[in-house]
């Protein structure tokens, strides 16, 4: 419940980013963030990228952001991780992305736990 209450605020300030953005950037970001809420990480991810690789992408934080979240819903951990960590690398004090990074890693030490007690 917790993962999902983020999810909104995070795409509810990508919202309020794009509502000062324009051009192609603020329509691939809004159409992403649309999406997303419909459950179509795949899509959205795509269009993040989009938004990305568009000169016009100010906020890069908050977009690796949401493709790490995409990756997470698309079970492909380790690549989020890597771009949670991105995210970071642009925004250090961001506490949204540090708290989904740290969500995220306990995530991926339960499943190693869980693996290892497989092992035994």
């Amino acid at each position: 419940m917790k993962r999902w209450l983020i999810l909104t605020i995070i795409i509810s300030l990508g919202f309020s980013f794009c509502a000062t953005s324009k051009g192609k950037f603020a329509g691939e970001f809004d159409f992403a963030n649309n999406i997303a809420q419909e459950g179509l990480w795949k899509e959205a991810y795509y269009r993040w990228q989009k938004a990305l690789d568009n000169n016009e992408a100010v906020n890069k934080a908050i977009i690796y952001n949401n493709m790490a979240i995409a990756l997470e819903r698309m079970g492909r951990l380790k690549e989020a991780e890597e771009t949670y960590k991105k995210a970071l690398k642009i925004k250090p004090g961001d506490s949204y992305i540090k708290a989904n990074l740290a969500k995220l890693k306990k995530i991926l030490d339960k499943g190693k736990k869980e693996n290892e007690n497989k092992d035994k």
